[in-house]
This record gives structure tokens, sequence and C-alpha cells, in this order.
């Protein structure tokens, strides 16, 4: 089974072909489906209230049956008051005629400059035709003397004929005539047929309402045994699996719903309860327009502002009822999009804004205006289950709103196209929300290692390294400017962190000088450079060993630079045993001297002192955890090791 599932799932033509079938299944069987969706998202919004209905004692048929009737009876009141006062407004609209020809009389600008255009535009082109010649007559190509001997024969010939000409003209003037259009005009359509025609474009939604009240009444019955069927349809032995994936849509979607429907009934309570102070006819219909319009994303707010605007703009004496209207939709629509949304959505959605447009471009294309209410649930269901179904990975990539690519992974990927700006805005946030250390732990290291990862491999090119590597120190340097500006401003503020007190404390003993030896390669001197800027902020003298000083050269520099500690500095996947060699000449000539052997970003500590069969020397994977050795050994009351 395991097998089938990878063949299908690496078969792109055959993912493909479901998918096209799968959209014209949706598309021809919309008729079904339509109601069926319906009934699926109302069942997930009204499922908590049964269950609390049924907790008090109600049975299950009781409180499924209470919800059900007392949703679809207020949705009934409702559209019966909308229904009256949309009657009522098509009375008075004659009445409101004359306002809106003073209102647009009063918006129409001044176009006395195009007054003036038009009319010299005029004349041009009534003198033009005047001077030119009649085109198509015989004038074109005779002299004037033969025109006014053919005029003067003509007129002979028409004193003779006159008569016996026009009764010609009158008998061939119907042949040249274009014929008369013949319509055939039908019986009257009969009683039966004129009622139909009334009824049915009534008769498809209350069908579909029916099927859909139905619907949810036997979902709501039956929603564990409609549980345990989905989760028998996904396949019984990935039960695990398949519990997660179902949990997750319905906790998305219910929560969604939810808050959807919360949010947007307070907008419309809102919009009514504010047109109707301004005085606004037929307050209630456009605060239930409101509530039902703002389901569709986007454009359903500023289509509900557009009829209660024109109203006020018909029934107010001046502009400042119109004003209130605008000012009324656009605080509520800021209120909403940045304070209520925020609030009770979070990211639970998890679908981007992107996907938001793409999913109500695809579902108004396949089922119409209904498909753009449900697009929301409908693209979080695709985008949840996406996550589980490996041939529609790409689906949850492209529709929802996690980042593709990990943090390190963006920043490796701008350190490879040389371009440092963005790679400090990718790890910038790491330092403004944490630390400095925690931003080359959590963001450059990960990122040295995948150009390591890649350079070892074979492929990244000699250029390529190139610039890896500068873009890196440029990064490293330009994260420590940010780190120290943020450190300076939040002294400006008079707020001293424990640490720079104890920092101020042990200003005024000698501070511990640290030898940082990269071990091989560019990566291991950036990771060196890294450690250097971190131990400086915790006033530690850093000196750092050149990459490509000889194994004699760096031991002897321990004695002429009079250090206390020395930190080998590793980026993974080289093997730890090169540093071997190093460690045990240290060992050998400075047997007090810490070592701190830095192999950034591996594993656990001890299973690299395993492999480096080194005992003597302390194993840390972090910068954070460097700094923490080194400030101990600076700790101490006496420096063991320090070379004289």
């Amino acid at each position: 089974m395991a097998r089938t599932r990878s063949t299908g799932s690496g078969s792109p033509l055959l993912t493909l072909a479901s998918i096209v079938v799968a959209i014209a299944a949706l598309h021809l069987a919309k008729e079904i489906l339509v109601p069926l969706a319906l009934a699926i998202f109302l069942s997930f919004l009204l499922t908590p209230l049964a269950d609390r209905l049924e907790s008090w004692g109600l049975g299950r048929i009781p409180s499924v049956i209470s919800v059900v009737a007392v949703t679809f009876m207020i949705l009934g009141l409702l559209g019966w008051i909308v229904t009256s006062q949309l009657v009522d407004l098509s009375v008075q609209l004659p009445d409101w005629k004359d306002e809106i020809i003073v209102k647009i009389q009063e918006l129409k600008p001044d176009s006395a400059v195009l007054d003036k255009v038009t009319q010299t535009i005029d004349e041009v082109s009534q003198k033009v035709s005047e001077e030119a010649p009649p085109s198509g007559s015989d004038a074109d190509a005779t002299s004037p003397a033969e025109n006014s001997s053919a005029a003067g024969t003509s007129a002979k010939a028409t004193e003779g004929t006159g008569l016996l000409d026009r009764l010609t003209q009158q008998i061939k003037a119907p042949a040249n005539q274009e014929p008369m259009e013949v319509r055939v005009v039908g019986l009257p359509p009969s009683p039966l047929e004129q009622i139909q025609n009334w009824l049915g474009p009534i008769v498809a939604p209350l069908s579909a309402a029916g099927i859909a009240i139905v619907l949810v009444i036997f979902i709501l019955l039956r929603r564990e045994d409609q549980r345990n069927r989905l989760l028998q349809l996904f396949g019984a032995s990935n039960l695990h699996a398949s519990t997660e994936a179902l949990t997750d849509v319905t906790e998305r979607v219910s929560k969604y719903l939810r808050m959807q429907f919360l949010i947007n009934a307070g907008y419309g309570i809102c919009v009514g309860v504010g047109l109707a102070t301004i005085g606004v006819p037929s307050a209630i219909t456009w605060g239930v327009l409101s509530f039902s319009l703002r389901f569709l994303p986007y454009i359903g707010p500023w289509l509900s502002a557009v009829m209660p605007l024109t109203v006020s703009l018909a029934t107010s004496t001046g502009w400042t009822e119109p004003m209130f209207v605008a000012g009324l939709f656009i605080v509520l629509e800021l209120l909403v999009n940045n304070v209520a949304e925020p609030m009770l959505y979070g990211r639970s959605t998890g679908v981007s804004g992107v996907g938001v447009i793409i999913a109500a471009i695809f579902w108004t294309w396949v089922w119409g205006p209904i498909g753009l209410v449900l697009a929301m649930p409908l693209t979080v269901c695709v985008v949840v289950m996406s996550k589980y179904i490996p041939g529609l990975q790409f689906l949850s990539i492209l529709l929802g709103d996690q980042s593709a690519l990990s943090a390190p992974e963006r920043i490796y990927q701008r350190l490879l196209a040389g371009d440092c700006e963005e790679a400090v805005e990718q790890a910038a946030e790491m330092v403004t929300t944490g630390s400095l250390v925690e931003s080359y732990d959590q963001g450059v290291i990960p990122a040295l290692m995948m150009a390591e990862n890649d350079r070892h491999g074979g492929r990244l090119h000699d250029e390529q390294t190139i610039v890896v590597y500068e873009t890196a120190r440029d990064l490293v340097d330009d994260l420590d400017e940010l780190a120290a500006a943020r450190d300076a401003a939040v002294v400006r503020d008079g707020a001293v962190t424990a640490d720079k007190a104890e920092n101020e404390v042990a200003s005024d003993r000698e501070p511990l000088r640290v030898l940082c030896i990269p071990l091989r390669d560019e990566a291991d001197d950036i990771g060196a450079a890294m450690l250097s800027k971190l131990l400086s902020r915790e006033r530690v003298t850093v000196e750092l060993g050149a990459v490509t000083a000889l194994t004699s050269e760096l031991v002897d520099s321990v004695d002429a630079l009079h250090v206390d500690v020395v930190v080998l500095s590793i980026v993974p996947p080289l093997p730890p045993r090169s540093s071997r060699l190093l460690c045990r000449r240290l060992h050998d000539r400075y047997p007090q001297l810490p070592v701190v052997i830095g192999f950034w970003g591996a594993g656990k500590a001890e299973d690299i002192r395993r492999r480096l069969a080194d005992d003597q020397s302390e194993v840390v994977t972090t910068l954070a955890a460097a700094v923490d050795r080194v400030k101990a050994i600076a700790a101490r009351p006496q420096l063991a090791g320090k070379a004289s």
C-alpha cells in the first residue's frame, strides 16, 4: 500500500489528470455539491450550539431540531424584514429623483474649456466639409464647359420626359429597397407556462435551501457516524494521520466560521445602528446586506457600502449625511481589519493573502457567486488536507501562509545571490526580537552548514563559494552593527540588563584573553569571527588565528599572545578528527590551558567528544554555549593555564 502511494505521488501527470477530473466533477455536479457544501459548513457552525444544548440535558434530536429551527427562523425573519424594506424603498425612489439630479449637477465639473475645444473642432470640421468637392459624381472627371453643356442638355431632356421618368422611378424603386423584416408572432403562453416563468427563478434557490436544511439536520444527528465514515474512507490502516487531518480541518474551519460569523454579525449590527443614527432609510436592510456581503473576501465590504451611500445621496439635502456614511464604513473597516480580525483569527486559517485571492477566483469560476462565499472554508479544507496527501503537498506550499523556506534557507539563498541587504532583513528579526547570538546560532550558522554541504558535495563552484563567504562576512558585520545600535537605544532609554551590570562590575579586573582558531577553511574563519564579536561584547580580548597558519605557528602564538583560553572554530561537515593534532599539541605544551572546541551546529557534545577521543577539551555546539563557557572561565578566582 505504501508503494502504491509513493508511485502515485511521484507521477506528475497522474496528479494533474486527477486534479482536472476533480475540477470537472465539481463544475458539472455543482447542483448537488453546492447544497452539500452549505450543509457541511452550516453543521460546523451549529455543532457547538447543539453540543451545548445536549450537555444541558436536552436529547440529541430535540437539541438539533431546536438549533436548526431557531437559526432558519431568524434567517427567515431577517429576509422578510429586508424584503419589506426593499419594497418600501422601491416605492420611494421616484420621490428622490430631483435630489439625485441636483447632486449629479453639483458633481459635474466646469466644462467651459472643454466646450471651447469642442466648438473649435466642430467649426473646423464644418469648414473642411464645405470646401471639399462632392465625391462619386461626374463633375470630378469633366471640365466646367462640359458640365454647363451637359446641364443644358439635361434640362431640355427633362422637359420632354419628366413624367415618364418619374413613373419609371416609382416602378423600379421597390426593387432597390431592402427586404422587409418578417417576424413570426407566436401564441401567448398558457397560464401554466406563465406560472413556471414566474416561479422558476425562485424555486431553484428555495429547493437548494430545503436540501441544505435537511442535510444539516441529518449531519448534526449522526455527526459521529459521519466522522467515522470519513476515517474509513481515508483508510483505517492510516488511522493516526487520518484522525489528525480530520481534527485539523474541523478545528480550523469551525474556528474560522465562528469567528467570521461573529465579526460579520457585529459589523452588520454596527452598520445598521450607525445608518439609523445618521438617518439613512432602510437601515436594517443595509445592516443585513453588510453582514451577508462581508462573507465575500476583499470586495464584499465595499459592495455593501455602495447602496447605503447611494441612498444617502438621494435622500439628503446636503453632503453631510453621505460623508458620515462613508466615514462610518471606513472606520468600521479599519477597526475590523486591524483590531478584530487579528485578535480573533490570528493564524487559524492557514491560507496566505495570495491564496485567498486565487481561491476566490477559482471557486467563483467553478460554482458562481455561492462559490465566492464558500471560497475561504473550502480552501482551508484543501490546504489542510494537502499537508497529509503526498501528491497534493504543492497546494499547501502555494496557498498556505507558512513560509516555503525556513529562515536559514532564506538566508543561504540570499548568500548564493550575493544579496547581503535581504539576508540582513531575514536575520534582523532574530536580532530585534531576541539577541545577536540567536541570530548567529539559528540563522547564519545553519546557512554556513548548507554552504559547506554544497561545497563538499561539488554543487558550488569556486566563484559561488567566494560570493557566499564574502556576503556572509558582510552579514556578520551588519548584524553586529544592528545589535550595537539596538543596545545603544536601550541604554539611552535607561534600561540596563543584569548582564550589562555584571559586565560593569567585571570591568575592574584584567580582561580575559582568548585565541579563536579557525580549523580549516573560510566557514570556520567566519564562525571564529562571530565568536569574536560576541566575546568582545563581554569585555573579552579576542585574538583571531589565521586560516592559513601552520599548526606549529598556532601553538607558538598562544605563548606569544599570552592568551588564557583557546577556542577552535569548526563548521560541519568537516570530520572532527582533523582537530586532534592541534588539540594534542596544545595539551602537550600547555597542560593547564583551557581548550574549547566549538563544533557549531553539530549534534550532542558527548558524541563529538567521543569521536575526538579527547577528554581534556570541552566541546560546545553553539556560540551561546561557547560564550557561557568563556565567561565561566573568566569568573574563576585564578586563571588556570595562563601563559607567561
